[in-house]
């Protein structure tokens, strides 16, 4: 028998721990909601409380401040679509097919969840004074990201007999900025009404032909 699934203490502790992973989850989707619905100005911990159904007091011991609870909801963004990239590239054996991966999981990712690419990538555009100023410590656990975004394909591209036409992880990382351009065009014509002339398909298509190319 498991000596930790007969000791009381042990499931108490581990019960309570779920609670708390709970908890945090819940204010996180409070704190999503009250930011799509009212603005980044918006969200106050009153205001998240409120939402979450719980006291400020409660809300603190998760998050302690509001500029905290914003960076972790924009943060698991990133993390969660980094982890996408990197499953889509690692179905890859060369190079060329790495870079389309970055792309296309980039864009069929966030074209789905405009919401998501706009909290990721505009709000710290657009809300330098209302809640998003990144700490030495956050930008510690953001630039692992990097490699989660970019290793494979640069691996991919190193190891290929044909030298692409930049540095392996730059061409990586212009492909990806490549594709957050084109979302945020994508997005900007949308919100207007005026949707673009090309479907996500074309647009993913002719721009991992052209990274193709670069890559040799």
């Amino acid at each position: 028998m498991n000596e930790n699934a007969a000791d009381p203490a042990v499931a108490r502790r581990a019960r309570q721990q779920r609670k708390r992973d709970r908890s945090r989850e819940d204010i996180l989707a409070a704190a999503r909601v009250v930011l799509m619905r009212d603005g980044i100005a918006a969200v106050t911990l009153e205001a998240v409380a409120r939402e979450a159904g719980m006291s400020k007091t409660g809300l603190y011991y998760y998050f302690p401040s509001k500029e905290a609870l914003v960076f972790e909801l924009v943060f698991g963004v990133w993390q969660g679509h980094a982890e996408q990239v990197r499953d889509a590239v690692d179905t890859t054996d060369v190079g060329s097919a790495a870079l389309g991966a970055v792309i296309g999981g980039t864009v069929d990712a966030y074209a789905a969840q405009m919401d998501d690419f706009r909290l990721a990538y505009l709000l710290g555009q657009v809300s330098s004074s209302a809640g998003l100023q990144l700490s030495a410590e956050q930008f510690a656990r953001i630039r692992p990201l990097n490699d989660l975004l970019l290793a494979g394909a640069t691996r991919r591209l190193s190891e290929s007999d044909r030298p692409a036409v930049v540095e392996p992880r730059l061409l990586a990382f212009l492909a990806y900025t490549s594709a957050i351009g084109l979302l945020t065009v994508k997005g900007l014509v949308e919100s207007q009404g005026d949707p673009l002339r090309y479907s996500d398909a074309q647009l993913v298509e002719g721009l991992t032909r052209i990274f193709k190319a670069a890559a040799g």
